[in-house]
């Protein structure tokens, strides 16, 4: 496609001509001109396809006859201002132009006419029918006929999208732009099939990469393509080589474009892990040390390792099963929000297309047990150094739940929580019932008095004490004591009292 831009401002025109070389799905050449007497000239050598003019320059009678002439000969054209007035918008109907464009121009606007103006026009020159002997074409495809492809001077290819439901989307898109000369395009299930006139290598990776960049930025999905290059075969034989071909997306993602003649060497993987492997994860999980796990993942990806996809999927299963022993160290199954996760990753693994997505996924789900894992293990360490602050301290009457908050440097509501998680009994009734047993001792070996005996284990009110401890021990202080020091009399030897918090 040749394209000649007429602007007196010369940034303004290198500007546009690097975006449309970068931008126009077809190669195109880009010529400035600096006055309609060069356009005049230039027509000689070539008819340009599209003509790109500033209307200020249009001032004689001869420039109108001059682009009269030259969209006659099948050039559009396309008229810049840089003031939106009346004059310039009747001296555009007037010259039949395409699209008059007010400056600073619109250049998604104008990529977008520019391309579907030129396909629609392409398709009205050839006649051509996206459907015509699709029929015939798709029997060839599923049966065993003999006929040999790609003909002379034919190029064969398959689209496929990172998501099959946008395969009806793909194929209305690439219909109503002109990426290819004389294509026809033959939809499945979930690709494209297209053939087109034969091009050069960088001619075609050009387009291809256009192609892709424009659907990613309009579509916001990826695309592969997959390209014949080998000898004449089947059309079913062509096919069952490109989807193959195809398959190099599971370990290099999309907008790629893959070559029958350069296949993958694939190599073999055990499916199961070593008892070594098994070790490293145990260890590694349970030490939370992610980034031993991002070696171990990253080695089935890296560059030129490629190994059976089936085999990949298999051996990571068996990775899976490893974090899933972890999960049930710490009854994480029985969380709901992790569990689903669980069960979403294990279909990711069976089923995802990309190798890289599933380590990602892994890892990351990885990570999310570490973190709960180390919540947990706060949670009892918090437990136990409670538990020991009570030990020391019970018999402070001033010792409550936020002392020992402030002594640990954590908050009392989330001391409260941890605690009564691991001891599955709330602070307040722990640290009561550990305060009554050890009265029960002071009772039984000292001659103490019940207020001293309550002072001593950390009760401030005898009354309070008394009524608690009937409570607890089913006795008040005084009958417990005389029934224990008769018990005690009657057998000769020291009845022992539990020391440890009765939980019911």
């Amino acid at each position: 496609m040749k394209i000649f831009i007429i602007d007196r401002d010369e940034n303004e025109a290198r500007g546009l001509q690097w975006y449309l070389k970068s931008y126009l799905l077809n190669r195109v050449e880009v010529i400035i001109l600096e006055s309609m007497l060069q356009l005049n000239k230039k027509k000689e050598e070539m008819i340009p396809d599209i003509i790109i003019f500033e209307m200020e320059l249009i001032q004689q009678p001869n420039d109108f006859s001059l682009l009269g002439y030259l969209r006659e000969k099948g050039a559009d054209l396309y008229a810049l201002t840089a003031e939106p007035l009346f004059k310039h918008g009747l001296k555009a109907i007037q010259m039949q132009v395409n699209q008059l464009f007010v400056k600073p121009v619109d250049l998604e606007l104008l990529k977008e006419i520019i391309n579907t103006s030129r396909s629609e026009r392409v398709s009205d020159e050839l006649g051509i029918s996206e459907i015509e002997n699709s029929d015939h074409f798709y029997m060839q495809l599923f049966s065993s006929s003999k006929d040999l492809f790609p003909k002379k001077n034919q190029l064969f290819f398959l689209i496929e999208s990172d998501n099959r439901k946008d395969n009806i989307s793909l194929y209305k898109w690439l219909n109503e732009i002109a990426g290819f000369e004389n294509l026809k395009m033959y939809p499945l299930s979930k690709r494209i099939i297209c053939v087109s006139d034969f091009v050069e290598i960088a001619e075609f990776e050009h387009r291809a990469r256009t192609i892709m960049r424009e659907w990613s930025f309009i579509n916001g999905t990826y695309i592969n393509i997959a390209v014949y290059d080998g000898v004449p075969v089947t059309l079913n034989q062509l096919y069952s080589k490109m989807k193959k071909s195809l398959n190099q997306r599971f370990y290099k993602g999309f907008e790629h474009i893959f070559y029958v003649s350069k296949h993958l060497v694939v190599k073999h993987l055990d499916p199961l892990l070593t008892p070594e492997d098994q070790q490293l994860w145990i260890t590694s999980l349970e030490n939370h040390d992610i980034s031993s796990i991002k070696n171990f993942l990253y080695t089935l990806s890296a560059q030129a390792s490629y190994y059976e996809e089936d085999l990949i999927r298999i051996y990571l299963t068996s990775v899976l099963a490893q974090i899933r022993r972890f999960m049930k160290k710490y009854d994480f199954q029985l969380k709901q929000d992790l569990e689903e996760k669980y069960l979403k990753l294990f279909r990711i693994i069976l089923e995802h297309p990309i190798l890289y997505t599933i380590i990602q996924e892994m890892i990351l789900f990885t990570q999310l047990l570490m973190k709960h894992a180390k919540n947990e293990k706060e949670k009892a360490n918090y437990g136990k150094l409670t538990a020991d602050l009570i030990n020391d301290q019970y018999t402070n009457t001033a010792f409550s739940l936020s002392s020992a908050a402030d002594q640990l440097g954590i908050t009392p509501n989330y001391l409260s929580s941890v605690f009564s998680k691991y001891h599955e009994i709330p602070f307040k009734r722990y640290l009561q019932h550990y305060r009554l047993e050890q009265s029960k001792k002071t009772l039984i070996h000292t001659e103490l008095s019940i207020s001293e005996v309550a002072h001593a284990n950390g009760f401030e009110d005898p009354n309070y004490y008394s009524k608690t401890f009937k409570e607890y021990a089913g006795l008040p202080p005084n009958r417990f004591r005389k029934r224990h020091r008769r018990k005690e009399e009657g057998t000769g030897e020291l009845h022992n009292i539990d020391a440890e918090v009765s939980l019911g």
